[in-house]
């Protein structure tokens, strides 16, 4: 009997000194594996919570992949981790490294880390179309939300064959389709005094105010 009571306190001492209870290494959830990838980013859009980045591959290719991104979820740094920011703080056409954790068929984005880059970073504006000539390339722009400029019309130039157009709230790709009267949020990057149009997103036409009028009628009952 003295022997099994010690027997049983070995087993105790030994499951207390290696810190292990048993039945926690069953219960335990495997982490979730972490994802890392370096690139540039194309587009972002922060009230929809989404980020594509065109990332570097093997062998020298590269390829887009979407990241969803969060005030809460996703921290946002500098390459010495000493300068916090803000997803409000990201732009296109900024080198980042991303860190992120799959969830169901999304990726969320855990971590990024901002690049320092010699290249003026993009920079936004949103409006409606007033005129666009594919040929040259150039647009025309009534803004409507950038400081200082709304009301005015900013002329764009862009490149046909790399320029990215996307359909809000799908995010889907669209061929070239945009027309006057269309709203849209550009980014481009000014050099030499003209401004260079790398990504669109077009929005859906917002519906015109209906206006209805109710008719109320007013009866008079008489008792005899």
């Amino acid at each position: 009997m003295l022997g099994h009571k010690s027997l049983v306190a070995g087993v105790l001492g030994v499951w207390l000194c290696s810190g292990v209870v048993p039945g926690a290494v069953s219960a335990a959830e495997p982490a979730a594996p972490m994802h890392q990838a370096t690139g540039e980013i194309v587009w972002l859009d922060i009230q929809l919570g989404k980020l594509q980045l065109y990332a570097d591959h093997s062998r020298g290719t590269r390829a887009t992949a979407e990241y969803r991104i969060t005030q809460q979820d996703t921290r946002v740094t500098d390459r010495s981790d000493k300068q916090f920011l803000a997803i409000t703080d990201l732009r296109a056409g900024q080198q980042i490294t991303i860190e992120s954790r799959a969830s169901g068929e999304e990726r969320i984005a855990t971590k990024i880390t901002v690049e320092p880059t010699a290249a003026p970073l993009f920079q936004q504006a949103e409006g409606r179309i007033e005129s666009i000539d594919v040929n040259p390339g150039t647009f025309t722009l009534k803004e409507t939300a950038s400081p200082g400029a709304v009301g005015m019309v900013s002329v764009f130039v862009f490149d046909p064959k790399d320029i990215v157009v996307m359909e809000s709230p799908s995010l889907q790709p669209v061929r070239l389709e945009v027309k006057p009267g269309d709203f849209v949020k550009v980014d481009y990057v000014v050099n030499d005094g003209r401004r260079y149009a790398r990504s669109m997103m077009r929005y859906s036409a917002v519906p015109a105010p209906t206006t209805t009028t109710t008719t109320t009628t007013s009866s008079t009952t008489t008792s005899q």
